[in-house]
Formats: structure tokens, sequence, C-alpha cells
């Protein structure tokens, strides 16, 4: 009797021990495939060459608590064969360490952006460019003109240089995709032609409605040999804003001063879009020659000088109005 309550004994001890050490291991792999490891959003970066142990003291620095022990058992768990992959990588509240390392094994690693925005100038882009998180290397010459205005993706340790070879590709299909459907003229001959014209016209019109008559405008002065006579050119080469030109400026002396110079100026002065290209290449067909702001962000555009004075004075009353509006 004193045997049998003794193997009884062993065997509770025994199957005490088991089910604890079921316990334990059901836990712990609770631990490693459903508790979330962060308690927010977190983003990460595995650097080239980097091993497992220096990555686990990253992430424990971090404040993500990862033992050895989770993260080299956490490996059996992953569909393939885990292999420590660089790049950026997000965490999110709900992603427990197997979820992060299968996010690791698959590549998913996590895109930034970058926008260019329309009109936007070399100077403007090279500063974007240095502020970027990300983006590695120098930034090389900026053409003015080259680079499409869009939002591009990009993953941190990405070159500079191939997110602008990315943004030169794209400007350069909106121009090829239509090069030979275009509206033909004699003074758009290239493409480097349509950038100039087009970087203008995105600087002048505000409305995408209105960038073909703009481009007609400027077509028929060239047409009649009439100087483009466009503040924002001059306004690029003195570095002002268009509002603050003064005559003194308008009789400036730079090839890009086309109140003084006719023809088109030497180089694009901006990064045109898409719709200003396409109002280069398929420009409407008008008689006008003249186009004024009307004050509510449009432009009113006439025929002939006479009509254009009489914009003009609807222009000056428009601001009389719009500063008594703000009395």
């Amino acid at each position: 009797m004193a045997a049998l309550i003794k193997n009884f004994k062993f065997l509770f001890f025994v199957l005490t021990l088991c089910g604890l050490f079921f316990y334990f291991i059901v836990s712990f792999i609770n631990s490693i495939s459903t508790k979330p490891i962060t308690n927010n959003d977190r983003f990460i970066i595995i650097k080239k060459n980097i091993n497992e142990t220096a990555f686990l003291n990253y992430l424990n620095k971090k404040g993500i608590k990862v033992s050895k022990l989770q993260w080299y058992i956490s490996k059996f768990f992953t569909k393939d064969k885990f292999v420590l992959k660089h790049g950026e990588f997000i965490i999110t509240k709900k992603s427990s360490l197997i979820d992060l390392l299968e996010k690791i094994n698959n590549n998913l690693i996590y895109y930034r952006k970058f926008t260019l925005i329309e009109g936007s100038n070399s100077l403007q882009l090279k500063n974007k460019l240095i502020k970027t998180p990300g983006l590695i290397g120098i930034v090389p010459y900026l053409s003015e003109g080259k680079f499409k205005p869009d939002t591009y993706l990009y993953k941190w340790g990405d070159s500079k240089v191939s997110l602008l070879k990315k943004m030169e590709i794209e400007q350069n299909k909106v121009i090829e995709s239509n090069w030979k459907s275009r509206k033909k003229n004699k003074f758009i001959n290239s493409k480097f032609d349509v950038l100039i014209l087009a970087s203008i016209i995105e600087k002048e019109g505000k409305k995408s409605e209105e960038l073909k008559n703009i481009s007609s405008v400027f077509l028929n002065r060239l047409d009649k040999n009439m100087k483009l006579q466009s503040d924002v050119t001059v306004a690029f080469a003195l570095n002002k804003n268009g509002k603050n030109l003064n005559r003194l400026d308008l009789k400036s002396k730079n090839y890009f001063n086309t109140y003084r110079y006719k023809g088109l100026p030497p180089t694009p002065i901006s990064y045109p879009g898409e719709k200003a290209i396409l109002a280069v290449l398929y420009p409407n067909d008008t008689d006008y020659l003249y186009f004024v702001a009307d004050g509510k962000g449009g432009h009113r555009f006439s025929k002939n000088f006479l009509e254009h004075k009489k914009n003009i004075k609807l222009w000056i009353k428009d601001l009389k109005n719009y500063g008594k509006d703000k009395k």
C-alpha cells in the first residue's frame, strides 16, 4: 500500500512537471507568436552586414525587448529559412516577434515618399534632397526642367542619384509619348524647348484649365516676333518673387529677361508638371496675345493691346476691392 502511494505521488509529480513544462512551452510560443513586442508603431533600420547579435542589441536599445532565446526559437517558426535582410521596416503595435521575422524574411521593407512640387526650382529640390531622411550620397548638379514633379517611393539607403534618375525617366516619358502626335510649330523644335516653355507656363498659370491658353499666348507672340515679356523669367534670374519686380528689374541685362530679349530663355526656369508640358505640345488655337491676372487666381486673355489695357484696369479695380474686403 505504501509503495502504491509512493508511486502515485511520483506519477503526480511527473504529471505536474509535464503540465508546468507544457504550460511554459505554450506561454513561450504565445509570447513570440501573438504578443505584441511594442506598444506603438516603430521604425527599425537593419544595416548592411550587421549580425543577429548586434541587431538584437539594437532592438533592446530601442526599447524592444527580445531575448536571444526568443529570437533563435522564433526563427524555427518562419515559413522559410530565416535570413537577416537590410533595410527599413515598420513594426506595428500589433506585431509579434514572429510577425517581425516574417516581414524581414519576406523583405517587406518600408517605402518612404518624396514629393517634387510643380514649379519648384533646382535650389528648392537640392535643399529638399539634403533634408530627406534615408537618402545617401551627394546631390549632383541639378538642371532645371528635367525632373518630373510627382510623388516617388524610395527605401532607406537609396541614393539621391538613383531617385533623380527615376524622376528624369518619368519626365522624358511624358514628352516621348506625345512627341510625334504634338501640334507642330516652328518654335518648339526640341524636347528641351518643350521644357523651357512648359517651365514658364507652370510658373504663370495657377489654374490647370488655363495652361493651354497661356501656351497659345506665348506661341502667338513668338510667331509675331514679339517678346514674351514674362515676369517669371526675370524673377528666376534675379532670384526674386515675381510680385516684387520693379522697372529696373525689367531692364536688367540677363538672357532670362524676356522684356529685353526675344525668343525663349536659354534654359527652363522650373520643373514643369505634365499638364504644363501637354499645354506646350497641344496648345489651344487662339488669337490671344496678352493675359493679366483676374484677381481670382486666374487670368483675363485679350487679342490686342487695347483689350489688354482694359483688363489691366479691371485687375487694378479687383486689387482695390480686395484691399477693402481685407479691412
